[in-house]
């Protein structure tokens, strides 16, 4: 917090130097620095223009600015500001940072315990900005991403599949290959078009009714649940690249799921048709498929508003939280930068206007599990991509993938004194 003394109190002083002093109260200035990254330049201009000077009025003598970045130096930036501890006083953060950052950030809850707001935010949106039992931010947005079916597309008899081995049979039924061994109808795309994401990975792990950890926070990747999650990403893959020589679609413009030659795919719903588009007559939504002892469910992406622990007036910074994630505010965000709000009471309208939003919070709801407690993400990510790959491409056994895994992911997480 930045911290100004204002023009009255200068002026004071220096009227001492010539007469009496007169009865002008001291007052300080205050700079609240608010860091967002990833949001449109529209979004950005939303916080300038509307929300900031909104909370101005409600606060004399406070001024609100905004510092930008992006994902590419999102984490050199955040962990330069939260582990010398300077930097803004709120801290965008992505869904699983909760995990990296949580001892580093203010707890919240004496600030937030009688706050009846808390009721209207979706549990797993709460679950994701808490860490050691304690509330270090509050949610702002969620991106909830089910698997999107163009029904019209489907093979005849093919249904919706709930389990690994009827998605399986879902593919095979709607993946098509022209005379040269071409994909021409590709019966499932991930969000990366590549046929592995290690997001989705860490989705399927949970969904085989696995987790990351054990209890010790030791890596459970050489699990029966992680084994079986793998193997279904690698059998989907060879439905649809039954060789890494295979060719792929033809270039198409546009969303895949508009392309006629992509039957069912995992993508964020700004990379989908306007929920105003004729085409949702005849596109479905569901959750992921689950394993032999797990359960569906749909991955959700909660962006949210921390607050470091080296801010020096964090009882300013949480009514700014509470400000931003206000029930009007929820619903104004939503029209400015479309992504969907995480307070339950700001949905009405969307319920009311929009039956595609309403079908995607109702699987939310019922299916929803945030990208949360995802500790070193960072070098998580590539160490799964880059494993993960070898099995795939048939340069390493299941068995030894895993192993690596399991290996390299706990020596990371006991460099980073994630284990004791």
């Amino acid at each position: 917090m930045k911290r100004l003394l204002s023009l009255a109190f200068v002026l004071a002083i220096g009227f001492t130097l010539t007469g009496p002093v007169l009865p002008v109260t001291a007052q300080e200035e205050q700079v609240l620095e608010v860091y967002i990254t990833g949001l449109t330049e529209d979004t950005l201009n939303w916080f300038r223009d509307v929300a900031f000077p909104a909370f101005e009025e409600e606060h004399p003598g406070v001024t609100c600015e905004i510092l930008t970045g992006g994902w590419g130096d999102f984490d050199v930036t955040v962990a330069g500001w939260i582990t010398t501890g300077e930097g803004p006083d709120i801290v965008y953060l992505g869904s699983e940072y909760a995990a990296i950052y949580g001892d580093l950030l203010a707890n919240l809850d004496p600030y937030l315990a009688d706050w009846e707001g808390l009721d209207a935010f979706l549990p797993i949106a709460l679950d994701t900005v808490t860490y050691d039992g304690h509330l270090r931010g509050l949610p702002l947005l969620m991106s909830p991403r089910p698997i999107f079916y163009r029904t019209d597309l489907m093979a005849e008899g093919s249904e919706i599949p709930l389990t690994f081995e009827d998605a399986l049979e879902f593919y095979r039924a709607n993946t098509e290959f022209d005379e040269n061994g071409a994909l021409v109808k590709q019966g499932f795309m991930d969000i990366g078009g590549g046929l592995f994401d290690a997001q989705e990975f860490i989705a399927y792990i949970w969904s085989a009714g696995g987790e990351l950890y054990y209890e010790d926070g030791t890596s459970a990747f050489d699990s029966e649940p992680v084994a079986e999650a793998l193997q279904y990403m690698y059998d989907r893959r060879r439905i649809m690249m039954p060789t890494e020589d295979t060719p792929g679609l033809p270039p198409f413009e546009g969303y895949p799921i508009a392309s006629d030659m992509v039957v069912s795919g995992i993508f964020p719903m700004w990379n989908m048709p306007p929920t105003d588009d004729p085409l949702w007559e005849n596109i479905d939504m569901a959750p992921y498929p689950a394993g032999e002892n797990g359960e569906p469910l749909i991955q959700v992406f909660i962006d949210w508003l921390s607050v470091p622990a080296y801010v020096e007036d964090p009882e300013l910074a949480v009514e700014f939280l509470k400000f931003i994630t206000s029930q009007e505010n929820a619903i104004a965000l939503k029209q400015v930068a479309g992504y969907t709000p995480v307070r339950e009471d700001a949905w009405d309208e969307i319920r009311e206007t929009d039956p595609v939003w309403s079908q995607l919070l109702d699987l939310a709801v019922e299916y929803g599990r945030a990208f949360a407690d995802i500790r070193a993400s960072a070098e998580l990510r590539p160490l799964i991509v880059e494993q993960a790959t070898l099995f795939l491409t048939d340069q390493q056994s299941l068995e030894d993938t895993l192993t690596a895994l399991k290996e390299e992911y706990d020596a990371i997480l006991e460099e980073q004194g994630y284990l004791d």
